[in-house]
């Protein structure tokens, strides 16, 4: 360990030691529960007890021998708790709040009946959660809809601390758009996405395959980490906790607005040329942002039989600095319906439906409006779920669901005019097109068996996922022009892209929950068993090359790549005090990583196959046609064997000794709450990430590899680019040795990146205060640092240039390159620092204040080289990284802060009219959230360091309520 590790790790254990703070239970899940015990006035064990809760849910259950009782499975809400035994007072608790993921432990005391007939508790239940096993964050329906935000999940998770986000959402400029972000330690690959406890996946992306109405939610909650059995990997669990019906009708009509003329200008002096004395209004701006729906609950048969149903559609419409419009609609529908069929047995039907139609995606400055693709869906999903009751002590929870999954690219040049990228690295007159079909079948049993001290849980999960998908370039030949210096040019022939591949998962866990007086452990393991296979598919032939790219027929390959691995989990919490209102924890945790649908695709003979040619304009079309083509050389290929392209038969890449990726997390915290309704929490997390596989090419070591040149120049300064440190570069250039060690159809192995690791540090305090005393408050802060390190570069590295995409760097930080929706060219690390802050407060008058701050370290700014001609046989054009580290220069601190002034008014004893004034983006910041890079764009608006995006501009947003 370095000595900054050392100094690091010291920091965070002093301050776990220093601060004591609270949060509610994680765990993968969409209900809660309650935990009580009933005890006399000498402390004895009460059993016999009735105890009542009403709420969302209703229920009753009679204490056992240990004076115990639990109500499993809870609706996330507020409930009411009441209590009754012969001889003693009766015991009313009228605010209980279940949260998902949470276990809100009460210990009640019954007096023998006097005087006084009944004790009513009107004080908030305890935050400190015995059972709690790593590190989450619950956002309740009172923070959703009192705090200003842009009303979308992504801007919710960058609220959390230690995950950062690829964008900046003001006021919806971004919503409708699946954003990239990093965890602590895991990216976002390894996030699993959960609607009411059900696993939803996308397999494929490994990314959400919905997207959501706002006013659906009751809660959302969000993992970082812990020792839950439950949980499927080291990423961010995300889980959306949907509203339903109770036994009161109850619901909503909203409508939320915004438009040019409510926005401000920011754009900064070196984008003072995109505007003129007529126009000022330029930059990357908001046309219009609508978004309208509602919904409505309640009883079928009350205490039997309820629903729920909601509709919601936003329309948001945005412009790029280029001027490029984006429109993105996104129409909702969501259905619940549960019955209570028996005292022991409840049912529950659930069918969800998002769309997301846009006209316009990654629009931006090297993206103009005719190389924007239109994208349209929808996608469903269809989920069946049943609770069963044994007794006291058994509790058994089924759920299945079938997503349908996908959606379709066109691009709006249409698919007639080949597209082509010019020299200053702008795409012109189209784009590809992209077809894509994504099932998938999930069924999950969960169950809580109860016996004296000890709890057991256990459960398993069944997954199949599937993808189809196809894509090719416009223009009739599947040519895209490169210009070099036009009228030279290189011509990229690309075979029609199809991917057709299933995965297959299987997990089961088991874990024991032991309460003693002030310790609970948490013992679990989880064993996972994931299967990615090769689909039978076909891939045309390319017209006037059929003699380099033929058809293809690929047929499949079962139990291509298998993931087994048995991973233990444990967790000790202690209360230091008998009002456990102080505890400390710690947890140990293995997870493995998600093997994605189409993660054996590379083993099809239908693969992505290609081929680079000079080429030069002689027609004045800026696109390469057949016969312009110079196919006397060939440049670059991939995808097949140049030398004998009709051998397609089998793959030329293979499956090497490969092992499973897995991640060591040991988190160390504190909880405290200070008063009623407020806790804060403390931790600190170390993980270790190894069994890291790659692919590189078969047969190639870093010792294949021989200088072959050099690039020296002078990176930009502080004079001309805010936060750069200029001076000069020096870059050494790698190349193979000799061509004749490229092996047949540049082929790869999948195998163990042996002698590679990486390592994450980080340390976080959060404080929640719960809605009361008419206000509420959620404040985090985090500082993190992962890095990988190249134990043994002769194992570990091929080609040891140091590149944009895979930098080299000993020690060197983790990097994102972003790979979320209409984004693109931002790099992320994890930030060193990172501080949000949110809040409502009621006023006297029924006027409602609301306030969201975030401030963060600004992204990297990774200068590159696009070198072209380097001897290397294998790839002659190469993108140089020109700095250090990821982390050398970095743009300013993002910080942006959003308000709310809102005014209910009453329109009757259940009916109110909320009317919300919000303003996004308060400071109108223009900060710079991208620069070109490239330093050897030096030509037009898109040649480097110039800005390629901004925060968008203050804006004002008027939204109205009616609730009941």
């Amino acid at each position: 360990m370095t000595l900054r590790s050392l100094r690091l790790l010291a920091i965070g254990l002093m301050a776990i030691a220093a601060i004591a703070w609270s949060m509610p239970a994680a765990a993968q899940t969409y209900t809660g529960r309650i935990d009580i015990t009933l005890e006399d006035a000498t402390g004895a064990r009460l059993p016999g007890v009735t105890v009542e809760i009403t709420g969302p849910m209703n229920q009753s259950e009679v204490t056992d021998a240990r004076g115990e009782v639990r109500f499993l499975n809870l609706a996330v809400g507020i409930y009411q708790v009441r209590a009754t035994l012969g001889g003693f007072n009766e015991y009313k608790n009228t605010n209980v709040p279940v949260t998902a993921g949470g276990a809100i432990p009460l210990t009640i005391k019954l007096g023998v009946s006097g005087a006084k007939e009944e004790v009513t508790v009107t004080a908030e239940s305890p935050v400190i959660d015995t059972k709690k096993s790593g590190t989450n964050t619950a956002v309740s329906f009172d923070e959703l809809q009192k705090v200003p935000s842009a009303r979308d999940p992504w801007v919710v998770m960058q609220s959390v601390p230690g995950i950062i986000m690829d964008r900046v959402n003001v006021g919806g400029s971004e919503s409708g758009q699946q954003s990239g972000f990093m965890g602590k330690g895991a990216g976002s690959g390894d996030t699993t996405w959960n609607v009411d406890g059900m696993p939803i996946t996308d397999m494929s992306s490994l990314s959400s395959p919905f997207y959501y109405d706002f006013d659906m939610f009751q809660e959302m909650n969000i993992v970082t980490g812990g020792s839950d059995a439950k949980s499927a990997t080291g990423g961010i669990q995300m889980n959306m906790v949907l509203k339903s019906g109770t036994n009161s009708y109850h619901g909503n009509v909203r409508t939320y607005f915004e438009n040019e003329s409510m926005q401000s200008t920011n754009l900064p002096p070196e984008l003072s040329y995109l505007a003129s004395p007529s126009d000022p209004t330029k930059g990357d701006r908001t046309q219009q942002f609508v978004d309208w729906g509602g919904d409505l609950g309640g009883p079928i048969l009350k205490d039997r039989w309820w629903a729920w149903g909601a509709f919601g559609k936003q329309d948001i419409r945005i412009l790029k600095l280029n001027g490029a419009s984006d429109r993105t609609v996104l129409p909702n529908i969501s259905v619940k319906t549960q019955a209570q069929i028996t005292q022991a047995l409840r049912g529950s039907f659930t069918f969800f439906q998002a769309n997301k139609q846009k006209w316009g995606r990654n629009a931006g400055p090297t993206r103009p409006q005719e190389t924007t693709v239109n994208q349209d869906g929808p996608n469903q999903m269809w989920k069946g779920e049943v609770n069963y009751v044994f007794g006291n002590n058994l509790f058994l929870v089924g759920r299945y669901a079938y997503v349908k999954g996908g959606f379709t690219f066109d691009p709006q040049g249409g698919m007639d005019k080949p597209s082509y990228m010019d020299d200053g690295g702008v795409y012109r007159q189209s784009y590809g097109n992209y077809i894509t079909d994504r099932p998938q079948n999930a069924l999950v049993i969960d169950g809580n068996y109860f016996k004296g001290a000890h709890e057991i849980k256990f459960g398993f999960t069944w997954r199949k996922t599937e993808v189809h998908s196809f894509s090719e370039w416009p223009g009739g030949n599947n040519i895209f022009t490169y210009h070099d210096g036009y009228p030279d040019m290189l011509a990229q022939v690309t075979a029609p892209n199809v991917s057709d591949a299933q995965s297959k998962y299987l997990s089961f866990y088991a874990g024991d929950t032991i309460t003693l007086n002030r310790a609970t452990i948490n013992l679990g393991l989880r064993f996972d068993n994931q299967v990615g296979s090769v689909l039978p598919s076909e891939s045309a032939a390319v017209p006037g090359f059929e003699n380099v790219l033929p058809k293809v027929v690929a047929p499949g390959i079962d139990s291509a790549l298998t993931f087994n691995l048995l991973q233990p989990r444990v967790g000790v919490t202690y209360a230091l005090d008998e009002s456990r209102k102080t505890q400390l924890r710690a947890t140990y945790a293995m997870f493995t990583s998600q093997i994605g649908t189409g993660a054996a695709s590379f083993l099809s003979v239908a693969q992505y196959r290609y081929v680079y040619y000079h080429a030069y304009d002689t027609n004045g079309n800026k696109s390469a046609d057949p016969n312009e083509v110079d196919r006397s050389t060939v440049v670059d290929w991939g995808g097949f064997d140049i030398n004998n392209p009709s051998a397609t038969a089998t793959s030329y890449n293979k499956v090497g000794d490969y092992g499973v990726p897995r991640t060591n997390e040991v988190i160390f915290g504190v909880d405290r709450e200070l008063f009623p309704g407020f806790g804060m929490s403390a931790s600190f997390t170390y993980r270790h990430i190894g069994n890291v596989n790659w692919r590189p090419l078969i047969g190639i070591t870093r010792a294949s590899y021989v200088q072959v040149g050099t690039q020296t120049g002078v990176l930009p300064g502080d004079d001309k680019v805010p936060g750069a440190t200029g001076g000069s570069y020096t870059i050494p250039i790698y190349g193979l040795s000799s061509a004749s060690l490229i092996p047949a159809g540049k082929g790869t192995e999948y195998k163990t990146r042996d002698g590679y690791h990486q390592r994450y540090m980080g340390f976080e305090v959060s404080a929640t205060k719960r809605m009361a005393n008419n206000w509420m408050a959620r404040l985090g802060f985090s500082t993190n640092d992962w890095r990988e390190y190249f134990d043994d570069p002769n194992t570990s590295q091929t080609d040891p240039t140091s590149l944009l995409g895979t930098p080299n760097i000993d020690g060197g930080y983790v990097v994102s390159a972003s790979g979320g929706s209409g984004k693109s060219g931002i790099y992320m690390v994890q930030p060193k620092y990172q501080f949000i802050a949110n809040g409502s407060y009621q006023a006297p008058w029924d006027i409602n204040f609301g306030v969201n701050f975030l401030v963060r370290q600004g992204y990297p700014m990774p200068w590159f080289r696009r070198t072209t001609g380097i001897a290397d046989p294998n790839l002659s054009t190469k993108q140089l990284l020109a700095v250090g580290d990821f982390g050398q220069d970095r743009l300013p601190a993002t910080s942006t802060v959003d308000i709310r002034v809102g005014k209910l008014i009453k329109l009757g004893s259940r009916v109110n009219l909320n009317i919300d004034f919000d303003i996004f983006n308060l400071m109108n910041s223009a900060t710079v959230l991208g620069r070109q890079y490239d330093m050897s764009r030096t030509t037009g608006t898109t040649a480097s360091p110039n800005v390629l995006e901004i925060m968008q501009p203050r804006i004002a947003r008027i939204g109205g309520r009616i609730t009941f």
